[in-house]
């Protein structure tokens, strides 16, 4: 075992589902289903699957890329982005298939109901949307990004829409849109633009639906251990039940635990992978933690053979008799993502 430079215990998901996403992402659980369900991007699919039954499914959709999916609250079918709008999607096939390459279904897209980024850079594919969330009353977050991730200006932003259909512009000049969640009380929003290697904090208004003061919540983490530097950038996030947050490292295959103080209090490995995309909790009692993962030729030259998971979804157990559970304690509880009120 490689010498570590922290005590952070670590932890390993095992590869839960050897579906070979090319940018598996979005991964969020539908307690009323008991489905799981997330996006492979660029292939423009939405994936669902009931870990009871061991059973999967992929709906395909004909745009360029489908980047992000919300439940929605009340309703079936989800709230998604395409590459440059929010459309409403129907219910998912249901997974009756037990393989990772199921039978692919073509589907089409309820409606769009909104399209506010500059159309011309989406077009020539400056910009596209990207990742998103949902506050505790139901409003709608979407960001997008600058496709060209070296270039010096950030193009992308942060859009709101709220139960009435109102659209607002929260952020502009950002990098690449990421992970979004919300603390227990609902009076933290927590942010990634994955341009800036760090998660944000801002003070949120949950009645009025507004965010204010941001700063800085965490930097980059140490390195795993001796032998795996810091790489890569935060990527996708979600929040527990107690109000950790659980942050993805794109290109550096881990998952990353921090507490509400700025602490970091576990590490989860996705080993064989290195592009973790982000996690979700799910399962029976929320006690699962589901993480998505990108093809390993996304990750850098030479990755194909040294990270064979690239692009599986993995999973860990967070049950009372876990390993991790012991360093979180018999209070830890895991939440389920917001839905959509629109």
């Amino acid at each position: 075992m490689a010498a570590r430079p922290h005590n952070i215990p670590i932890f390993d998901a095992e590869v839960l589902l050897k579906c070979q996403n090319n940018l598996g992402e979005g991964v969020v659980w539908h307690s009323k289903s008991n489905l799981l369900h997330w996006v492979d991007i660029f292939a423009s699919q939405l994936h669902t699957y009931d870990p009871k039954e061991g059973t999967h499914s992929i709906d395909k959709y004909p745009s360029k890329c489908l980047t992000y999916i919300t439940p929605r609250a009340g309703k079936e079918g989800f709230i998604a982005t395409f590459e440059g709008s929010l459309v409403e999607l129907p219910p998912p096939t249901r997974p009756t298939e037990k393989s990772a390459h199921p039978t692919i279904n073509n589907k089409e897209a309820v409606k769009v109901l909104s399209e506010p980024l500059d159309k011309k850079l989406v077009d020539d594919g400056t910009v596209r949307f990207n990742d998103g969330g949902v506050d505790p009353h139901g409003r709608v977050f979407y960001g997008s990004m600058g496709q060209d991730e070296k270039a010096p200006k950030f193009p992308g932003e942060l859009w709101q829409i709220d139960l009435s259909g109102r659209q607002t512009k929260v952020l502009d000049e950002v990098g690449v849109s990421n992970g979004l969640g919300f603390s227990p009380d609902g009076q933290k929003m927590y942010y990634i633009d994955s341009r800036k290697d760090q998660i944000d904090v801002f003070d949120y208004n949950l009645s009025s639906g507004t965010a204010v003061n941001r700063r800085k919540f965490a930097s980059s983490p140490p390195p795993l251990d001796n032998d795996h530097p810091t790489e890569g950038v935060y990527d996708g996030l979600c929040i527990d039940g107690v109000g950790n947050i659980w942050a993805a490292r794109w290109r550096n295959g881990r998952v990353i635990g921090i507490n509400p103080k700025g602490e970091i209090i576990a590490m989860i490995t996705v080993k064989g992978s290195k592009g973790a995309t982000i996690p979700c909790f799910g399962g029976p009692n929320l006690e699962t933690m589901y993480i998505t993962t990108a093809s390993s030729y996304l990750g850098g030259e030479g990755d194909s053979d040294k990270y064979p998971n690239s692009g599986h979804l993995f999973s860990i157990d967070f049950g009372p008799s876990s390993p991790i559970r012991k360093i979180l304690g018999p209070d830890w509880k895991g939440a389920e993502r917001y839905r959509a009120g629109i």
